[in-house]
């Protein structure tokens, strides 16, 4: 499904949708990725942490900057040290500042 065309979804029918994909995934994904990628717990246990804090310190800034439309699709995880990145800043942000 294209973003533009969930955008538009009444929220009823993002609520299916989440619904959905809740359903038919396990959510163990992400946790995969990142132990997978790791020689031991440790190595893990420090992805883990990283990927917390720069998610967190990234969603801060940007809804200090007024960054709008993040979401998954708009970030990146590096796999090796667990650090998200928030791409996809082309435009004006989804509330209407320039």
């Amino acid at each position: 499904m294209a973003d533009e065309s969930y955008d538009s979804l009444p929220l009823l029918h993002k609520v299916e949708v989440f619904q959905y994909a809740l359903d038919n995934t396990t959510g163990q994904d992400l946790y995969r990725i990142l132990w997978l990628k790791s020689r031991n717990s440790e190595a893990w246990l420090e992805r883990r942490v990283t990927y917390t804090r720069s998610l967190g310190v990234n969603s801060m800034v940007g809804y200090i900057l007024g960054l709008g439309d993040r979401h998954p699709s708009n970030l990146l995880l590096d796999q090796i040290t667990g650090k998200i990145v928030h791409i996809d800043f082309v435009g004006p942000p989804a509330n209407g500042a320039s």
